[in-house]
């Protein structure tokens, strides 16, 4: 197993650019951010910083039946009681922190594994990409069925409902279409790959032994894969330097993108709720625009990439 914060299987999309105290995996959190936080956000960032760390020990950790229990040959095993409190006391009331250690303890008790380091990309949630035209075919196919589900009919409550859905799933659409894009260029195109691992600093300032040389090298593409796996792909900090060092492009700004994501995140993480406890109003007019923008933005990547590329 890799880490565990998967955009598919954890919240951490949820959370605000300014909760991140580092653009790289594992997740952790910025303290400052989390004082101020609202108790909902911090249960959130405590939860996906011990998710990213640790796990069921079934995932990595040997069971000897004859000793009775699992054999921690990896470190542990570790109680969140002990390593929340070790990380987020001071910064989060603990009562707030003992919420989340209670939660933890009726997943998993009291005894987690370590998550290991050394081999962290996850085939089974990656993607697969084999035609350089397929992430706009397949964002612009998202966003017609998602223009398709505002016509359903029903009750005032549950179109109301449906049009919060619809907007956030925009966003989304965009998100997969990053992570695709740069995926398909990882796979087919050494240069991409060179230009990431040179110039994104993540890579390019990694220290290997001299022993570990050769297993890094045929291992680069999956380490490419598992950052891009990994990361919040709504991180416009994140994904901007990836087009512009890996891609060799200057993609179009981000910025009409940043009131749609606060929406977006009242929707997925308030219950549709502003932060002050106002409900959110989303408006079909909106998801047309937002879908119009969208589209236009993933176009016009497109047509950089494409230029960009003998393929």
């Amino acid at each position: 197993m890799g880490w565990n914060d998967h955009i598919d299987d954890s919240e951490l999309s949820n959370l605000p650019a300014e909760a991140f105290a580092t653009l790289e995996p594992p997740f952790d959190v910025d303290d400052d951010w989390l004082r101020t936080a609202d108790p909902d956000d911090q249960r959130t960032a405590m939860r996906e910083w011990f998710l990213a760390r640790y796990c069921d020990p079934a995932e990595e950790t040997p069971y000897n039946g004859r000793e009775g229990g699992y054999l921690y040959i990896h470190g542990g095993p570790f109680d969140p009681a002990d390593e929340l409190p070790d990380r987020f006391a001071g910064v989060v009331d603990t009562d707030v922190i003992d919420e989340v250690v209670g939660e933890l303890h009726g997943i998993h008790g009291d005894a987690w594994a370590p998550i290991r380091r050394d081999d962290f990309y996850d085939e089974e949630f990656g993607v697969e990409v084999d035609l350089s035209v397929e992430p706009l075919r397949r964002l612009v196919q998202r966003l017609a069925q998602s223009e398709q589900v505002l016509t359903l009919d029903g009750a005032e409550n549950a179109k109301e409902l449906t049009r919060k859905l619809v907007y956030s799933s925009v966003i989304t659409a965009l998100e997969s279409f990053l992570w695709e894009t740069m995926v398909y260029w990882v796979d087919h195109d050494q240069e991409v790959v060179q230009n990431i691992v040179t110039k994104l600093p993540v890579f390019r300032e990694q220290t290997i032994t001299l022993g570990n040389i050769y297993e890094k090298q045929k291992n680069l593409k999956n380490d490419i894969k598992a950052y891009l796996q990994n990361i919040v792909w709504h991180r416009w900090d994140v994904v901007a330097p990836l087009l512009k060092y890996g891609l060799d492009i200057k993609a179009p700004s981000f910025r009409p993108f940043e009131s749609a994501l606060n929406k977006r995140h009242d929707i997925v993480h308030r219950s549709g709720h502003t932060k002050e406890g106002f409900p959110v109003e989303v408006t079909v007019e909106e998801i047309h625009t937002l879908s119009a923008a969208v589209s236009t933005f993933a176009h016009e990547i497109e047509r950089l990439t494409m230029a960009r590329s003998d393929f």
